[in-house]
């Protein structure tokens, strides 16, 4: 018994050292808002929690969008060759979410379970 707390205690050590690691993500400020480094890629519920625990959330279609149409200087460097998850659920289906493809500025919708990559704001 005491092998497994002790292994569990252990675990826990090495959680909340990554957990740390996470929060810490460097920030980077575009307009009026500041933009997480990439998550990997997650499905919508996924991201949305790991926004919340950064202190964050997910941005909106809009603001996505706001980045292709405004700030395609400042993301230069990102890779924008990947769809991002945004926070705006789709009114009619709401299983399903929002997401943009930051190089070509398209958007559509697909069910939250699917995995897309996401950033979070603040």
């Amino acid at each position: 018994m005491k092998q497994i707390q002790k292994l569990r205690e252990e675990f826990n050590n090495k959680l909340d050292k990554l957990e740390a690691k996470l929060v810490k993500k460097k920030w980077t400020k575009i307009g009026n808002l500041e933009w997480s480094e990439p998550l990997g890629e997650m499905n919508w519920h996924d991201a949305k929690k790991k926004c919340e625990e950064m202190g964050g959330r997910l941005p909106t279609r809009i603001e996505l969008l706001d980045l292709v149409d405004n700030h395609s200087d400042e993301i230069e460097d990102w890779d924008t060759d990947v769809y991002f998850w945004s926070a705006t659920t789709r009114s009619n289906l709401t299983h399903f979410a929002w997401y943009t493809h930051l190089n070509y500025g398209t958007t559509n919708t697909n069910t939250k379970t699917h995995a897309y990559d996401s950033r979070c704001i603040r």
